[in-house]
């Protein structure tokens, strides 16, 4: 692992990325960049979802001011389910959740049922890692942390970022639960 890596944690809402990336910080030191807490303090928005009620973050505008808070002497890990999006990424990590684990942590938390369905199908389809792929093609590793512990998920990642493990992309599959037709 090179110090100056830049590192991106991306996946689904409600995957674990927040408290994979502070584990990882803490453990390997660096700049953490919370893109929605950068998206929230630059103002980043370009409007909201009419049908969704969601913010929408102008991307290009939320790239450049990550590139001004990453340290360039020194570890980076970006985390946020946009940070796929910004091409300095040396390594993206796509952590993916079984969709009826991520159905109850997200139902646990409160979202409302419409924002439970859309975060479930995209996961079930994989979306976060395909537009991770279309954008690092072989820098992007997906982990499947059904049943991992944090320390477990955590020692994945260190192990691509030592180079004992390859990036590995297209294993994780959860195609036949979303066609077994699970309701929402």
């Amino acid at each position: 692992m090179k110090m100056d890596s830049i590192i991106c944690i991306t996946g689904t809402p409600g995957v674990g990325k927040t408290s994979i990336s502070h584990k990882l910080a803490e453990e390997l030191g660096g700049n953490l960049v919370e893109v929605n807490r950068l998206a929230e303090e630059k103002d980043l928005f370009i409007g909201e979802d009419p049908v969704r009620g969601y913010k929408i973050v102008d991307i290009p505008s939320l790239c450049r001011e990550i590139m001004k808070v990453v340290d360039e002497d020194s570890f980076n890990i970006v985390e946020g389910h946009l940070s796929h999006y910004c091409r300095i990424c040396d390594l993206v990590i796509v952590l993916r959740l079984h969709p009826s684990v991520l159905l109850r942590r997200l139902e646990e938390r409160g979202y409302d049922h419409r924002k439970v369905k859309e975060n479930v199908e995209a996961e079930a389809l994989g979306v976060c890692a395909y537009e991770a792929y279309q954008l690092h093609d072989d820098r992007v590793h997906e982990i499947d942390c059904t049943g991992l512990s944090p320390d477990e998920v955590l020692d994945e990642i260190i192990s691509v970022l030592e180079g004992e493990k390859p990036c590995t992309f297209g294993g994780v599959d959860f195609m036949e639960w979303f066609l077994g037709g699970e309701s929402f």
